[in-house]
């Protein structure tokens, strides 16, 4: 007497590996066009963080008191920005907003007005990426602004 086993559900059928391969592209497909919809306003949202970024600057300048916290606000638009703009084709932004953390992630610093005049200067830089949509690297002239910043980030630090 023959027992026949159960074969498992198109599991050998190539019909279901086009079935799932399809699945996935259709799954990546929405997936990528939801990225280019939220790329369309990047822009417009990474402005109002540097917003917030400044208005944390210019409370960090009127409160030395209360400096730290401040300066920890700069660090969290930094960070977030500079986890987006890469996905959201602005690579600068990225860079820049790695170098703003690096100058602002020190919680027992005592940061004067050299470091908060020089997150002002990856504050502008920002700003003007972004106010003229300069996506991609931003060539030879992208490239000199970010070892700028992060030069005068190292001295500072040094």
């Amino acid at each position: 007497m023959v027992t026949l086993l159960p074969m498992p559900a198109n599991s050998n059928k190539p019909e279901a590996e086009e079935a799932g391969e399809g699945r996935i592209s259709r799954a990546l497909a929405r997936a990528e066009a939801a990225v280019a919809n939220l790329a369309e306003d990047y822009a417009t949202w990474a402005l109002a963080d540097v917003a917030k970024a400044r208005a944390a600057l210019a409370a960090a300048i009127d409160d030395p008191a209360g400096r730290g916290q401040h300066v920890e606000g700069l660090f969290r638009v930094g960070h977030d920005l500079k986890g987006q703009g890469t996905s959201f084709g602005f690579p600068l932004v990225t860079r820049i907003g790695h170098s703003l953390c690096v100058l602002t992630r020190d919680r027992a610093r005592q940061y004067d007005s050299s470091h908060l005049d020089l997150a002002k200067s990856h504050l502008d830089a920002i700003d003007l990426i972004l106010t003229k949509g300069i996506k991609g690297d931003g060539g030879k002239v992208g490239a000199e602004l970010v070892a700028k910043l992060e030069q005068r980030v190292s001295e500072l630090l040094g």
